[in-house]
């Protein structure tokens, strides 16, 4: 049969139909193979017949329809060669040459030379001896589905579906197994002799499981006889007589399995131990949880829980519980301390109207310094934790509820509640319906925002100054006046003065003194007015109020010149106001510029606002808001000339921390935001560019509000901003400035009294700084090239390492070095200023290519010393890993002194525990 050039030469079989495929050169070269193809289908079968086809592109064997046998192939073999192919019809059996491939269904079968024998249906594969090379060329790959194996020669049968194979080299899961002979049966399973098992992915591994006999079952494990563990061709007195070791492939849920503990020893802490050994139980596909503890030789103990859940496109969250008895094991007096942490985050997939999210951590006082490893752990001592939901219906209405528990690990203060909203979202109550353009009446906007809370805490008193006057009893606030020192506990379970433990006892307590409050607002926006084409006028009215179940009661104490103060129940407690405002703002720009030299011109811009309140006076003792309460007993002569004895505050009687100053608030806030900028000339004359454009100042700020109804103070303080970047050095300036003078006054101690007069109207100058706050920072790096580009891995990979780079070791990058300079500046009144320096850096450096070391710390200015220091080494030995972390230094004041931790494992997930660890902790008050 001719078509075109080719010719299609049929040679029937007992089974199977033989369709060869050639390309025409010459016109007699193809009567020439017509006439052969004619010959050889008239001649006996018992003849012997040899096809010998030469330069191949491919043949290909086709069942017929006719075929019904048991041994018949199920499906069609694709075969083709490079070099030759060659036929021996009478025994049915074909011989491929030169990167020879076989193909049937799923399988694919690639070497230098295959012999097809369709009478057994086998397939015979193996290498060819280079003469140039003195190496074996072109060994077999066998290929089924998703696994792929590497051999020397294989044997496989089409209809059983077994196989013999020499030499084979796989990968299983995370693993590869290496056999000089292996079986394979029809149900995918491979019985191996004098195998090798290892998670590194070398010709020759840096490591290996050795056994006389293992079994792949399926998809599920590998199982092995007895073995012994070498490392780099050393054999090691480590073994077991048999093994077990389950890998996931790819979508499936994961395997359960034993965790091996750690061990080490805190020779002055808890003694021996056994750490983070336990169970992991892979739940399903969307879910696996690890149940791990921990025992020590002096008597401690503890259990946690931990698990990771995801499901795609709907949610996906971490769960974290741990228990910890801890005993330092002493025969007399033995200190014993209960730990506990528990986090769980929960991120959803926003659906619909509705959405929930949960971020919780709540842990004891000292669990974070007495167990954990972890620098940030160590260093947090304040805890939160919120759990939200929130339901939107159509545009307007708008509701949710949350619930919060924060914690100060030092001060030991404890504060919990929960809160829910309700609101409107504005709305044009005038605005007609498929209206084109806005009325006046239309800009008329209503909203409504509804919530209360409920909230309770264990600090039950404040003994020491968060308020303007002494509360009773004195004793407890001698140095009011002064900036008090932190409060530092000397035991884990001391408190500070006016807090009390939580536990099953005191929760009456709290639920009794806890504070119940419901707050609303009437917000309404006017039609805006446009004063100039540049300055717009926003007016604004405003109906807010608050209800409380809870109020106070305020008694001067003349005895020790002390404030008591009494909880009140009862009835709930309104109050409400009624605001006003307006508020104008515009935008204004100005240039210099210059004619000589590189700059070209500065340009400032600044953004003035301000904006006028008022209120009516709810400050009346008889409205039963505010009380009017004595704090002290000096004497003085008062504005209207008469002796005075004892000064008067007028304290919310739902908040002891709010004050007023009676009579309406009628205040005017100012502000202004500016920016300067400056323009050059490029310093060559082939850039693309002729001028460039830096910040001098990207923000600088003042603040500040008059209260022109104010009997007292009306003049708030001024408070500025200021940020820049200089020659790639973050710089950042904030604080305030008192406007109002201080005299010295017994009864306010160092502190001094604070009178009505401004220091500029005396001569005092602007104001007295009260507070400043400056940060200078910087990170030193060499350029690097924005993107990755890398032979190894994927696209899609390349894409994720270059869109989170922060998230991978860049062992390109030689050196990194970064530090910020932070110094803090806090004065009240006329008492000493209490200032706080301090310098923390970090850098990391490649020493060479597989080499990584890593330094954080910082040094206090004010106590002369180091801090928090932690020092970590990293090296990647290819299929292992080394990690040293040492923290000589850690607290300055309790806790843990000084740590340190050695891991050499191996990278697999796998093989995890397939580790060395050195652990030691020391615990001391020594240190900075």
């Amino acid at each position: 049969m001719v078509s075109g050039n080719d010719v299609i030469l049929q040679i029937p079989l007992p089974h199977a139909k033989i369709i060869f495929k050639f390309h025409l050169v010459k016109q007699s070269t193809y009567y020439l193979f017509l006439f052969i193809g004619l010959f050889l289908v008239g001649i006996s079968d018992s003849f012997a017949q040899r096809i010998i086809v030469k330069d191949s592109a491919q043949s290909r064997v086709i069942q017929g329809d006719s075929l019904n046998k048991s041994q018949d192939l199920q499906t069609t073999v694709y075969y083709s060669a490079s070099d030759s192919t060659i036929l021996d019809a009478a025994n049915q059996v074909v011989y491929l040459y030169g990167k020879a491939k076989v193909k049937y269904g799923e399988i694919v079968l690639e070497a230098n030379y295959i012999r097809l024998d369709w009478e057994t249906n086998e397939v015979f594969a193996k290498g060819t001896y280079d003469s140039t090379t003195h190496k074996m060329d072109g060994l077999p790959v066998f290929t089924q589905g998703g696994d792929k194996y590497d051999s020397d020669e294989i044997r496989y049968n089409f209809k059983s579906k077994r196989a013999a194979i020499k030499g084979i080299v796989t990968q299983q899961g995370e693993g590869y197994v290496q056999g000089k002979t292996v079986k394979k049966d029809e149900e995918e399973n491979l019985y191996i002799r004098n195998a090798i098992y290892t998670t590194c992915n070398l010709s020759h591994p840096h490591f290996h499981i050795n056994a006389s006999k293992i079994k792949v079952v399926g998809k599920k494990e590998i199982i092995s006889g007895p073995f012994h563990f070498e490392l780099n061709d050393i054999p090691l007195p480590i073994g077991l007589p048999f093994g077990f070791f389950p890998y996931s492939q790819p979508k499936e849920a994961g395997k359960s399995g034993i965790l091996f503990p750690t061990y080490g020893e805190e020779p002055t802490g808890r003694g021996f131990y056994l750490r983070e050994g336990g169970y992991y139980w892979a739940a399903s596909e969307n879910i696996g949880i690890r149940f791990t503890g921990q025992i020590y030789s002096k008597g401690g103990w503890g259990l946690g829980a931990n698990s990771q859940y995801n499901k795609r496109y709907r949610y996906n969250g971490s769960f974290n519980f741990a228990f910890n008895r801890n005993s330092n094991g002493a025969e007399f007096n033995p200190t014993k301390r209960t730990d506990f942490s528990l986090q769980w985050s929960h991120s959803p997939r926003s659906l619909g109207n509705s959405s929930f999210s949960a971020s919780v951590n709540v842990a004891s006082n000292s669990f974070n310094q007495f167990n954990t490893f972890s620098t940030q752990q160590y260093l947090t001592n304040t805890i939160g934790s919120s759990v939200q939901y929130t339901k939107n219906i159509g545009q307007i209405v708008r509701s949710g509820v949350s619930l919060r528990i924060n914690q100060n690990t030092t001060t030991r203060v404890f504060d919990a509640g929960t809160e829910f909203n309700f609101g409107l979202n504005q709305f044009q109550p005038f605005k007609r319906k498929n209206s084109i353009s806005d009325r006046f009446m239309d800009q008329f906007r209503l909203g409504l925002d509804f919530s209360g809370s409920i909230s309770l805490t264990n600090q039950v008193s404040d003994p020491f100054t968060r308020y303007e006057f002494d509360v009773f009893p004195r004793a407890s606030n001698s140095q009011r006046g002064t900036v008090q020192r932190p409060f530092l506990p000397t035991t884990a379970g001391e408190l500070p003065p006016g807090v009390i433990p939580v536990n099953a006892s005191t929760i009456p307590m709290l639920w009794e003194k806890a504070q119940t409050k419901f707050q609303y607002s009437v917000p309404l926006s006017l039609p805006n007015i446009k004063l100039t084409p540049y300055i717009n006028l926003t007016p604004g009215v405003s109906l807010a109020g608050n209800m409380f179940t809870r109020s106070y009661k305020y008694t001067y104490m003349p005895i020790d010149s002390t404030v008591r103060i009494d909880t009140v129940g009862g009835l709930p407690k309104f109050n409400s106001q009624l605001s006003f405002s307006a508020s104008m703002n515009t935008r204004v720009y100005g240039t210099a510029r210059f004619n000589k030299g590189r700059l070209e011109a500065i340009r400032h811009t600044a953004v003035p606002s301000i904006s006028l309140s008022y209120a009516p006076d709810v400050s009346d003792p008889s409205l039963g808001y505010f009380q009017d309460v004595r704090i002290n007993n000096r004497k003085f002569i008062n504005a209207e000339g008469v002796e005075q004895i004892g000064d008067i505050r007028r304290i919310s009687s739902f908040d002891p921390r709010t004050l007023s100053y009676g009579g309406a608030t009628g205040a005017v806030s100012f502000g202004i935001q500016n920016t300067l900028e400056a323009k050059l000339k490029t310093k060559s004359d082939t850039a693309t560019k002729q001028s460039e454009k830096i910040n001098l100042i990207d923000n600088f700020g003042i603040n500040g509000s008059y209260n022109f109804l104010a009997k007292e103070f009306p003049l708030s303080n001024l408070s500025f901003t200021a940020n820049s970047r200089v020659r790639e050095f973050d710089v950042n300036i904030g604080g305030s400035i008192d406007p109002y003078l201080y005299v010295q006054d017994k009864a306010f101690f160092d502190m001094g009294r604070r009178t009505n007069d401004l220091m500029f109207g005396k001569g005092e100058g602007l104001g007295r700084l009260q507070g400043l706050n400056l940060s200078i920072g910087r990170r030193f790096a060499p350029s690097k090239t924005k993107e990755k580009i890398s032979k190894e891995g994927s696209e899609s990979q390349l894409r994720q390492i270059n869109r989170n780079l922060d998230d991978y070791v860049d062992w390109n990058i030689p050196w990194t070095f970064s530090f910020s300079y932070q110094f803090s500046y806090n004065r009240m009144g006329l008492a000493a200023a209490q200032k706080i320096a301090g310098l923390t850096f970090q850098g990391e450096l490649s020493l060479s290519e597989k080499w990584k070391l890593s330094v954080s710390s910082g040094y206090d200015f004010k106590f002369n010393g180091l801090t928090y220091t932690n020092m970590s080494v990293h090296r990647d030995l290819h299929c292992w890993e080394m990690n040293f972390n040492w923290t000589p230094i850690a607290s300055p004041f309790y806790g843990r002194a000084s740590n340190y931790s050695f891991d050499l494992r191996v990278k697999s997930s796998l093989l995890q525990d397939l580790k060395l660890s050195r652990r030691r902790s020391f615990y001391d008050k020594g240190g900075f």
